[in-house]
């Protein structure tokens, strides 16, 4: 049961040995001990002040980011931005041991985290999914991210809710998540951990990074990760292995350059395809608890994700600069997966049959992108200036597989509970059966006008184009060409504005108002296999910010309102294709329309006490003015927050997170009765979950400035809930309650 922690140890100590050698050690305390006193490097401390708190977060102690640049480029405060965005910044991730992205996003303001299986997760924010992602501020055409990132490689994850066509084109006014990877210290630094939790849940990491030649001009770092874990699932487990690299140079006193690749491989066991059901075969309620996995044991759908990626950064003159990045992406899947996903269960365990499919393909991704910004004058006043282009290309494959033999009640489950059933065979081909591909293009142009000295407005537009083709082809048993299917749709002259104007009513609080167009070609398709239309519409928030003691802590409200037309919605009528796995979809009409308001507070309320909590309220409706979106809540409340001890009790951090969020349902079909050929008839039915709570607990104790212990208590009360209802005629169970223990070490 330890080997998991051991292994990883081991990788860890023999990775820190190498790293830091005795001549680099001796060259570290060298260096470093006439500073050991100065504040810049007291990593522990958490009081960060208005000089010192920039975009990187780590080593900062704060829950809070003096710039970002996710929704205009333009490098603003959050108060100079007039849009609603959150950053869950190193601190937070350390503080509540927040391991992946779903962690994170579950504890960001107005974002809704919701699993569709095992392995899918899916986020939404202001009634609409979020299919817009970014890393480093790259474009991202992937529709979504499977492999729910682990987020030991980041500094912080940004999140822009509203639209964000401005640095994304096409997209829904969801939001933006965008996760900013750790660069080289100056400094040398190194640090590694352990963690032991319930379930078997082990973890391990080490990162090492610092000046290596050239009197630091050349820096690196290196993260490794390793998690092994169980689960409070039937037959599910998990191990992921992550690494990530980066080099920095300084080329010339005005030229940086950096590379690095990062790499992600996901293992799983015991991967569920659906929901677990909710209704047995006599229409009564299943009653089947949260450890239910109706999943073989060797059912998988792994995902390895590779990136390489490069930035340049170019000073030029009178403050003006040069950045250009480019970004390959490749993620491959290939396993089998047989989950009771369809069906509803008899008295006997018997009742369900099987999705099955081989999870089998490659996406790869290619993005760059060049802007410059910078300073000018106008009228007597300074303004500021971004203009760029860029392009990005998703590209899929699945080759053709050749069915081998089986049985032919192969997909009936005689009973869910005890599975032993034998892996299904086929053979690979050379062939490919479906392939698609996605380009989009763009120019974009942003700046920031001091109109007068309490009135600025950020100007923006981006025109490009986006394209998009499947292709699906058909084989007979000689490996002939029979069919093909292709879909394919274009988009050109695509403009996109983007307007804000924001007065500061003091220095502390300022008022604003935004305006963006939305435009989003789907890539979804409908039970015919063609694509759905794009959906069009507006986007507008009015809200007002304040950044308060010495610009550690800011507040936020905001008023927002859209409306959509031809919103795409799952058609859960519709089973997936079980060669492929693809999902259909339809049309939600015409007129969507959604309504909220927001409210957040972020960073340091007191000396050592960071905080970050958000209400928000969202309702969406279609042009018939019925609610849409009811799996999601009307109400949605996050706090985390983190208190260091003062006087004697300095060594000790505790804290807690908060999650509320109001009721809600989805329909699915209900047995009602059989027909005379003793056939189930369904009839649609809502199936609800009433509004809870979920509390969190974290704390952290300090032996000395290199070694800590935390304990994390996530779903202190075990509150019973579903994470999901109504999806694919079921329900997702939220996890029960889990403590963690961990031991970590920094130089």
């Amino acid at each position: 049961m330890f080997a998991p922690i051991t292994r990883s140890m081991t990788l860890t100590l023999g990775l820190c040995s190498a790293a830091l050698s005795p001549d680099l050690l001796a060259e570290t305390e060298t260096e470093q001990r006439p500073e050991t006193d100065a504040p810049a490097l007291e990593l522990a401390a958490t009081s960060v002040t208005a000089q010192g708190l920039g975009s990187t977060t780590e080593h900062t102690g704060a829950y809070t980011t003096g710039a970002m640049s996710t929704a205009t480029r333009l490098n603003l405060s959050i108060k100079d931005t007039p849009q609603s965005m959150s950053v869950v910044t190193r601190q937070q991730m350390d503080d509540f041991k927040l391991g992946t992205l779903s962690e994170a996003m579950s504890q960001t303001t107005g974002i809704v985290v919701q699993h569709n299986d095992s392995d899918r997760v899916s986020y939404s924010s202001r009634g609409y999914s979020i299919n817009n992602f970014q890393v480093d501020g790259m474009l991202n055409t992937f529709t979504f991210m499977k492999s729910d990132s682990d987020t030991i490689i980041y500094d912080r994850i940004e999140v822009v809710r509203g639209a964000t066509g401005l640095t994304t084109g096409a997209g829904d006014p969801s939001a933006t998540i965008n996760m900013v990877r750790k660069r080289p210290t100056a400094q040398w630094q190194a640090q590694a951990g352990v963690s032991g939790g319930s379930y078997d849940d082990y973890y391990s990491y080490v990162d090492v990074g610092g000046p290596l030649a050239f009197d630091g001009r050349l820096r690196g770092r290196s993260v490794l990760a390793y998690r092994d874990s169980q689960s409070f699932r039937d037959k599910y487990a998990l191990q992921r292995e992550v690494g990530y690299g980066i080099l920095e140079a300084d080329l010339t006193d005005s030229t940086v350059l950096a590379v690095g690749y990062d790499y992600q491989d996901k293992h799983v066991q015991g991967t569920s395809w659906g929901t677990v059901p909710y209704w047995n075969a006599d229409g009564g309620k299943a009653g089947l608890g949260r450890s239910t996995n109706m999943a073989t044991s060797w059912s998988s759908w792994p995902i390895r994700d590779k990136t390489a990626f490069a930035t340049l950064d170019q000073a030029l003159a009178d403050g003006w600069h040069l950045k250009a990045a480019y970004t390959h992406r490749q993620s491959d899947t290939d396993g089998k997966v047989y989950y009771g996903g369809a069906g509803f269960p008899e008295a006997d365990r018997s009742g369900m049959t099987a999705y099955t499919s081989h999870m089998l393909g490659t996406q790869k991704m290619t993005a760059y992108d060049f802007n410059v910004s910078g300073p000018y004058t106008l009228l007597g006043r300074e303004h500021e200036l971004m203009l760029g282009y860029g392009e990005a290309e998703r590209r899929s494959d699945s080759p053709y597989a050749i069915a081998g033999p089986r049985a032919d009640d192969y997909g009936t489950i005689r009973d869910w509970k005890y599975m032993d059933i034998a892996k299904f065979p086929d053979t690979v081909t050379g062939l490919t059966e479906s392939k698609d591909d996605t380009r989009q293009k763009a120019g974009y142009l942003a700046t920031r006008l001091s109109l007068t000295d309490r009135l600025h407005a950020v100007l923006g537009s981006r025109y490009g184009s986006w394209e998009s083709s499947s292709t699906s082809n058909t084989f007979d048993d000689d490996l002939h060409v029979t069919a093909v299917d292709t879909t394919r749709q274009k988009h050109n002259d695509q403009w996109t504005p983007y307007a804000g104007l924001l007065y500061d009513i003091t220095p502390e609080y300022t008022v604003y108002v935004s305006y963006t167009d939305i435009f989003k070609p789907q890539t979804n398709r409908d039970a015919n296999r063609k694509y759905l239309e794009p959906v069009v519409g507006s986007n507008y928030e009015l809200g007002l910010k304040g950044s308060l003691l010495d610009e550690r802590l800011n507040l936020a409200t905001a008023l927002f309102w859209s409306k959509q037309d031809n919103v795409a919605e799952v058609d859960d009528s519709v089973p997936p294709d079980p060669k492929t796995g693809e999902e259909f979809y339809k049309s939600g009409g015409k007129g969507n329309k959604v309504n909220g308001f927001e409210a957040e507070v972020s960073g340091e309320v007191l000396d050592g006490w960071n905080l970050t909590a958000g209400y928000t309220y969202t309702h969406s409706a279609d042009g018939e003015k019925q609610r849409t979106n009811t799996n999601q809540p009307l109400n949605l409340f996050r706090l985390s927050t983190a208190y260091r001890l003062p006087g004697n009790w300095n060594a000790l951090t505790v804290g807690g997170a908060v999650n509320w969020q109001s009721d809600i349902y989805g329909k699915a079909n209900r047995p009602v009765g059989r027909d005379a050929a003793g056939e189930i008839v369904t009839r649609r039915t809502r199936i609800s979950q009433d509004a809870y709570t979920v509390v969190k607990l974290m704390s952290r104790y300090e032996f000395d400035r290199h070694l800590s212990a935390s304990l994390n208590v996530d779903n202190l009360f075990d509150k019973k809930y579903y994470d999901n209802v109504g999806f694919y005629n079921g329900v997702f169970w939220g996890d029960p309650r889990t403590v963690t223990l961990s031991l970590d070490w920094k130089l």
